[in-house]
């Protein structure tokens, strides 16, 4: 038992290099990444709404893509996806 609690104040000493890599390369990677994600969505719907208007359909699949790819940056990866999503791509699709 105090062994352990001997080592205790050891632990953040520890984990500082981890967090600093966290929070000083990936955060703001992950935000500037998403920001430009975000960006080419923006254009790539208007575009895709724009040629909607006109009864063109040929942007539907990149707008779908990017939304994806999107949703992929947005959830770390797909690392922070919930529960529910998650289920839902595990379920077994019957057609009839």
């Amino acid at each position: 038992m105090t062994l352990g609690v001997g080592l205790l104040p050891i632990v953040p000493i520890l984990l500082l290099p981890f967090i600093l890599i966290i929070f000083v390369i990936v955060f703001p990677l992950w935000i500037v990444a998403l920001g430009v994600v975000g960006l080419i969505l923006l254009i790539v719907v208007g575009a895709d709404s724009v040629a909607r208007a006109m009864n063109v359909h040929s942007l539907e699949p990149a707008a779908r893509g990017i939304r994806v790819a999107f949703r992929w940056v947005l959830t770390f990866g797909g690392l922070a996806r919930s529960q529910a999503e998650r289920e839902a791509e595990a379920a077994p699709i019957t057609h009839r």
